[in-house]
């Protein structure tokens, strides 16, 4: 019994194999329970035969002391294999605590579809009127699978976009692409709060995707605005340096296209009163070369640098709005400038974008989404923006349009799917911090 108990035991601890390496294959635990129940009854048996004289003392010496450390193996072995499932346990809970959504919140998941993990986004994640955004082409979604209804692209997003009705509570929604179909369980609460008017309009993916930065940052809480719903101060602030920067320089005239959201009535009026101060002329977009200031929104702006590349509207460099950070609107070539409290391409600017397209896989980095992860992480902009040009290579090859629907004019846009801000193209600083001129400052 002794010797078949210590053969069993030595070849667990055979050197070449690893720590109690006797099963082969077995799981951890499943390898543990045999060798250390062998491992006591081996202890037991030899103190029985040495309070019996039954085998010289140096027999049951070695015989002890092979039983007793195969046990303090076994022991350590257990010890180290409870780390190991505990960090395993702690990873899934606080996955699981990533994608616990409160009711009433913005939803962020993902679904197998057709073979391919899909991203699949819901604001605002209450009753009534939702946006979907469907990681996937060809995406419908639907609270009944016989009436899902069909997404479609927008600019600045890589997503499928479907307006949904959800009811109050606990309901399914359900999701189709690539062949394939998927449910997700979504709580939108009842607490009666006013819809966000901005999803139904051309500005809802924009509102979405800055919803989208703060989810992939750890926020967990209702969305109460959108951010066409008004203009910011530091925007503001951003368009009276743009402007006074062109003055500058000598500018004496400057086209404006702008939108009839709140955030673009007021853009256009900071825009008119800044120009007024410095004595710029502001004109409609046409055909006299000026600089071209764009304060819409993703859809309005895209249209407008499109027409500058295709000469259609004739611009001496297209100054953009601080939130015209999206995919659509800087890829065409349109000599585009922003300015920006932060720089794209920096590590922690990247940091955001690989945590974006983790979560939700495709999409494209905005500035809205960026601006919304450094709030959440409370992380501080540049106190003043600098102005950044645009600039995409011209490689022959596959083209891809700036919407995402067909060619565009002779520009090659890189692969839609890369996790970067501009894919064969660049986004580089051309200024210092800029000053923005006061009205006790009358000076240039």
């Amino acid at each position: 019994m002794t010797g078949s108990i210590g053969t069993q035991v030595t070849a667990a601890l055979t050197p070449g194999r690893g720590h109690l390496a006797a099963l082969d294959g077995a799981a951890p635990g499943e390898t543990l329970v045999p060798i250390a129940v062998a491992s006591v009854i081996g202890i037991v048996v030899v103190l029985i035969m040495a309070r019996r004289n039954l085998l010289p003392r140096r027999y049951l010496g070695v015989s002890f002391t092979v039983f007793a450390v195969a046990l303090g193996l076994v022991a350590v072995a257990a010890l180290g294999s409870g780390d190991t499932d505990r960090g395993s346990l702690a990873a899934d809970d606080t996955l699981a605590a990533q994608e616990r959504t409160p009711p009433g919140t913005p939803v962020l998941r993902t679904l197998a579809l057709g073979g391919k993990q899909v991203g699949v986004l819901v604001v605002p994640g209450r009753p009534g009127p939702n946006l979907v955004a469907v990681g996937a082409e060809n995406a419908r979604a639907g609270t009944a699978a016989a009436t899902l209804r069909p997404g479609e692209r927008r600019p600045g997003s890589a997503q499928s976009w479907i307006p949904v009705d959800l009811p109050e509570g606990r309901s399914t929604l359900r999701i189709s692409a690539g062949g394939a179909a998927g449910e997700l369980a979504v709580d939108t609460g009842s607490a009666a709060q006013a819809p966000l008017a901005a999803l139904a309009t051309a500005d809802g993916p924009e509102c979405a995707e800055v919803a989208l930065g703060a989810l992939v940052a750890g926020e967990r809480a209702p969305v109460t605005a959108c951010p066409s719903d008004r203009l910011a101060e530091r925007d503001a602030a951003a368009l009276r340096a743009t402007v006074h920067f062109l003055a500058a320089r000598g500018t004496r005239s400057v086209g404006l296209v702008s939108d009839d959201s709140e955030r673009g009535r007021s853009a256009a009026a900071t825009v008119r009163a800044a120009a007024a101060r410095e004595g710029i002329h502001v004109t409609a977009p046409g055909r006299t070369t000026q600089p071209l200031i764009v304060t819409t929104g993703w859809p309005g702006a895209t249209d407008a640098t499109l027409a500058v590349e295709s000469g259609r509207t004739a611009a001496q460099g297209v100054f953009l709005a601080p939130w015209l950070l999206a995919r659509s609107v800087i890829t065409p070539g349109a000599g585009q400038l922003i300015p920006l409290r932060y720089t794209p391409r920096r590590a922690d600017a990247m940091e955001y974008v690989k945590a974006l397209t983790a979560r939700m896989p495709g999409a494209y980095p905005t500035g809205g989404g960026y601006e919304a992860w450094q709030r959440v992480r409370e992380e501080e902009p540049e106190p003043a923006p600098r102005l950044f040009a645009v600039s995409v290579a011209y490689v022959p090859g596959g083209m891809v349009s700036a919407d995402g629907k067909g060619q565009s004019a002779g520009h090659h846009h890189g692969g839609g799917e890369t996790a970067d801000w501009l894919p064969s193209g660049m986004i580089s600083p051309i200024s210092g911090p800029l000053k923005e001129r006061t009205n006790d400052d009358p000076g240039a």
